[in-house]
């Protein structure tokens, strides 16, 4: 186990000790913690585990996202929802895109068709006014 595998027991634990020389101790050695499986005079701060518990909940993430909950239920459900919303205007402003370069190519086409007819009919007066 490593030193920062014993900090992570000892910043939760009630006999824990801040020195300025060594940082993070125990009260009752006074010392960084030695021990390989299991600190036999661990005594869990609830509180402190919470706490932290929280901070690491909150920090999870990226910066988009730092306003979020603590509660990964209801980031998922937020992502979801977000997500869904995207794809909705996603599709609907592609199925309007779509709308309008349709519409202008019907305009384009019937314009070409437009000169066409005109062209006709400048002939066809031609020949009348013959």
């Amino acid at each position: 186990m490593t030193l920062k595998e014993r900090l992570e027991f000892c910043s939760i634990c009630e006999k824990r000790e801040v020195n300025l020389k060594t940082g993070l101790a125990c009260s009752i050695t006074n010392e960084k913690p030695d021990f390989e499986d299991k600190c036999q005079s661990f005594i869990k701060d609830e509180q402190e585990a919470d706490r932290r518990l929280e901070l690491s909940l909150r920090a999870a993430g990226n910066a988009r996202t730092q306003d979020g909950s603590a509660k990964p239920s209801r980031n998922k459900l937020y992502g979801l929802v977000v997500l869904i919303l995207g794809l909705v205007v996603f599709l609907l402003s592609m199925i309007i895109g779509i709308l309008m370069i349709v519409t202008g190519i019907s305009f384009i086409i019937k314009g070409f068709q437009q000169d066409k007819v005109l062209k006709k009919n400048k002939l066809f007066n031609a020949k009348l006014s013959n």
